[in-house]
């Protein structure tokens, strides 16, 4: 998959987050582990089959690709 210039680093921050934001408005945020590596993506502003808006998208680095598929949001994330 290409990624776009638009598209938040996947590496950033260990343990912090960024935010994509598009017309003023917070369209991802992506959450980071302790070596920088993205382990969480909150989207904003459209529904994946059912998954809700928000939904979340894991990150597992052993797999390719490495963000997952879109699974609804948990209690508390």
């Amino acid at each position: 998959m290409m990624r776009s210039p638009q598209d938040l680093p996947m590496l950033g921050p260990p343990n912090g987050t960024r935010n994509k934001v598009v017309s003023g408005k917070t369209i991802q945020i992506r959450h980071y582990g302790s070596d920088g590596r993205a382990t969480k993506n909150i989207d904003y502003g459209h529904d994946h089959t059912g998954a809700g808006d928000p939904h979340a998208h894991d990150w597992d680095w052993s797999k390719k690709p490495a963000r997952q598929g879109a699974r609804r949001l948990e209690p508390g994330e």
